[in-house]
Formats: C-alpha cells, sequence, structure tokens
C-alpha cells in the first residue's frame, strides 16, 4: 500500500493535521498527500521555499543559520520544519531540503544529500539522507522517506 495512503488514514483517524515546508521536494510531499482520498482532513498546507529569502521571509528561518549553515543542513531543516508548523497552525510538520542533482551539493554534502525533518509536541528529529540515481529519482525517494518518518511520528502521538 502507498505509505501516503497509510499516513492519511492513520492521522485522520487521530485527528492529526500535517503541513509541509519543501525545497528540493518542490512540493511534491504536499502532492502526494493531496492525491489520497480524505486528505483534506489531515493537511493544513505547504510552503515550496526554493531560494534563501522565501525560507527567511515566509518561514522564519533565521538569516544567521542560512548564513553559517546554509540551506542546506540539519539546521535550516530543523528550523523549516518548526516553523512551518507553527504557520499552519499543525499537529505535525515535515521539511525536506537538499541537492537533487544532478549538479550542486558539496564535498560534505554532495548531490542526492536531502535533510528531512518532522516536527511534532515531542520534538523536531532530523535525518540526513543520501539517495542515488536521477533528480527525480531524488525527490521521490526523499518523499517517500518523508511520508515514513511522519507515518511513525504518528504511530507515537
Amino acid at each position: 500500500m502507498n505509505p501516503f495512503e497509510v499516513l492519511v488514514r492513520e492521522a485522520a483517524a487521530r485527528g492529526i493535521t500535517i503541513c509541509t515546508a519543501e525545497s528540493c521536494t518542490a512540493g511534491l510531499i504536499a502532492a502526494s498527500l493531496a492525491d489520497i482520498p480524505g486528505a483534506s482532513s489531515v493537511l493544513r498546507g505547504g510552503a515550496v521555499t526554493y531560494c534563501d529569502e522565501i525560507k527567511r521571509d515566509v518561514l522564519g528561518v533565521k538569516a544567521e543559520t542560512l548564513a553559517a549553515y546554509t540551506a542546506v543542513s540539519e539546521q535550516t531543516a530543523r528550523e523549516m520544519a518548526d516553523r512551518s508548523r507553527e504557520l499552519f497552525c499543525a499537529t505535525m510538520s515535515v521539511s525536506a531540503t537538499g541537492y537533487a542533482g544532478p549538479g550542486g551539493g558539496t564535498e560534505a554534502d554532495p548531490a542526492g544529500t536531502v535533510y528531512i525533518a518532522t516536527c511534532d509536541d515531542g520534538g523536531v528529529f532530523v535525518h540526513r539522507c543520501s539517495f542515488a540515481g536521477s533528480r527525480n529519482d531524488v525527490r521521490r525517494q526523499a518523499c517517500e522517506f518523508a511520508a515514513n518518518r511522519l507515518l511513525e511520528r504518528v504511530r507515537l502521538l
């Protein structure tokens, strides 16, 4: 079964709402949630924050965080998840920021590196992922990983 189907069903049964803050996935997580019948009871909204200015001005990611750690970092993913949860008044949030490739990246975080964070009353949990394949492969893998992390958190609430 599609992990988003399970996520929507279990979140709805528990009265949990979800929002997204996406960079490299460009709204794919929110779209994958919205594809599921009944998603309107779960999905509060989402923000595609592809550039630093939007991460800062819309989500409230600190300029200092972006300057010190860059947009593709644990710290930025953490703030994206935390701030979007506040912005959308959701029970939980997920953020994704990374290098989908084939270009971009650094020696420490090459193309295929994606930071995915979930945020709920239990805290903010960040995962550094390394995905392989084309740009679309990386985005799809990040999306599925995000769904599974959200589902883990839903089951704990």
